[in-house]
């Protein structure tokens, strides 16, 4: 039976792959031909450009300060280690929005540059705007994971490299950058999907991209066909992503012996490091957080004493919880006998269930929902603009991360305990009830609730698959923000941020324990 649940979870995930690529190779190749010449031959290059720049920006930011607050000692440092981990609660088009208000003709920013400068102010809405914008945004996946592995690094390498003659640049380079690079790799790679499947941002700042051209080509052009082909190409390039960084996430970094482990020396900063290093982290904190949700702030303020509360805000903020909660629940429920299977039965069945469940990670919102119109209107019509399509949407996007989540709690539960159970005359289902759930419930939770917020700031998905006059947050601040209404959007995206925080101090948590290194 459990085996039966499990397959059916994989069967849902795969969906929208199977249909998006069947009809992109029954695609006409003329179609192909004409997608290549007005779309493919601008959106490739502009994609692969964006991912190996926010790549880049991605390491710097992410590695420097990760290896800042785990090799040095200086004021502050538990404080920084948690406000660098902040902007993963602002979405990139949230992000993008509030910069393009101070940036707009005008605005803030062009009234300060004027009085400083004769030439013009160089434009957000360019290739590096972009660039730098997703880069604030999706640092923290490098950051985390990087820290995490600074952080399992033995003093013992450190003090062996250095009775030999090693320059602390050389160390850096040949002991913690090599022992870090799985985790960084990992970190990477999760950026650079996030880049893949953003669409709100480029749409924003008129960067084409292949999410933005999919979306164009199912609401503009009404062409499911042509959307399905360009969803293919995304898919193995996010495909080829999510491959290499399931590689990487399974390399082990270094094996211990626990006799010698010790861990790393934290080294004292004096009192000019002391400075720099805070006058550094808090100007770049200030561009990536601060300004942004004090851009927000002041807009929001700005708009209720003008224009009063808007009463609909609690209409959208229902239908965000509403449809957030519904699909964090339905992932959380589906996820539990391919997570179980994995961790207590690792054979090839259930490896391959659980791959197939964690694809939806890979896959970007216009993908799942090409992947979901073309199922549904050709045997599901039902379907079609409907609440249930968008949960599925959500749930088939996010479900990997409840699930790894699950995974990982249930692994560490000694398996004794539910034999014991077994022994003791209680079925599997009953032994699930008293003895599994009730030891996993903190894994289970944790996934709940970063599923919630990932549903909360889903912008393409929702905008194409939501039922006819359905507005959640996400799509209002889309609306208001691609019509210049700053002051309109400025309150459902603070919504937003704030929602966004929720989760940061359990993600902080749970990072924290990859510092623990394993010993053998």
């Amino acid at each position: 039976m459990i085996y039966a649940l499990a397959f059916g979870v994989a069967v849902i995930s795969a969906i929208p792959i199977l249909f998006t690529i069947y009809s992109a190779l029954s695609a006409d190749p003329e179609l192909w031909i004409r997608l290549y010449q007005t779309r493919l031959s601008v959106i490739l290059p502009n994609t692969l450009k964006l991912a190996l720049s926010v790549g880049f920006l991605c390491l710097l930011f992410g590695v420097s300060s990760a290896w800042l607050v785990s090799r040095y000692e200086f004021l502050g440092k538990g404080f920084w280690q948690v406000l660098l981990i902040l902007p993963f609660a602002i979405p990139g088009y949230i992000m993008a929005y509030a910069y393009a208000s101070f940036f707009a003709p005008g605005g803030p920013a062009q009234s300060l540059w004027g009085k400083f400068f004769d030439f013009p102010m160089p434009s957000l809405y360019s290739f590096w705007g972009v660039s730098l914008v997703l880069s604030l945004v999706n640092y923290p996946y490098v950051y985390l994971l990087a820290r995490a592995s600074f952080l399992s690094s033995s003093q013992t390498y450190h003090d062996v490299a250095k009775s030999l003659g090693a320059s602390a640049l050389r160390r850096f380079f040949s002991i913690d950058l090599k022992l870090a690079y799985p985790g960084i790799m990992a970190g990477l790679l999760l950026a650079l999907m996030e880049v893949m499947a953003d669409f709100g941002t480029v749409a924003l700042l008129r960067y084409p991209t292949f999410t933005e051209a999919i979306y164009r080509q199912i609401t503009g052009r009404f062409d499911p066909i042509g959307g399905a082909a360009l969803a293919s190409v995304l898919l193995l390039l996010s495909f080829f992503l999510f491959n290499l960084e399931k590689h990487f996430r399974g390399k082990k970094s270094f094996e211990q012996v626990s006799g010698s482990f010790r861990p790393l020396e934290a080294k004292p900063l004096g009192f000019v490091g002391n400075i720099l290093v805070n006058v550094g982290l808090l100007a770049f904190m200030l561009i990536a957080f601060f300004v942004p949700v004090g851009i927000l702030l002041s807009m929001a303020l700005k708009a209720i004493l003008s224009e009063g509360w808007d009463e609909r805000l609690l209409r959208f903020a229902f239908n965000s919880l509403l449809v957030s909660a519904l699909g964090a629940s339905l992932a959380t429920l589906l996820v539990f006998a391919p997570a179980y299977l994995s961790a207590r039965h690792p054979n090839l069945a259930s490896k391959l269930i659980y791959y197939l469940s964690s694809l939806g990670y890979s896959l970007p919102g216009p993908v799942v929902a090409v992947g979901l119109l073309l199922v549904s209107t050709a045997y599901l019509n039902w379907l079609y603009g409907s609440l249930i399509l968008l949960i599925l949407a959500y749930v088939i996007r996010f479900m990997p991360v409840s699930l790894q989540s699950q995974h990982s709690a249930i692994v560490s539960l000694s398996p004794s305990l539910e034999q014991a159970s077994r022994t003791l005359g209680k079925g599997l289902w009953a032994t699930f009830r008293d003895i599994t759930i009730p030891n996993i419930k903190g894994g289970i939770i944790v996934g709940w609730v970063i599923v919630f917020v990932d549903c909360m700031k889903e912008l393409p998905a929702t905008m194409m698959l939501r039922p006819l006059g359905f507005d959640t947050l996400a799509i209002r601040v889309w609306v208001e923000a691609s019509e210049s209404l700053w002051e309109m959007a400025s309150i459902p995206a603070l919504m937003i941020v704030i929602t966004g925080l929720i989760p940061l101090v359990i993600v902080m948590r749970e990072f924290d324990r990859s510092k623990d290194v394993e010993v053998g």
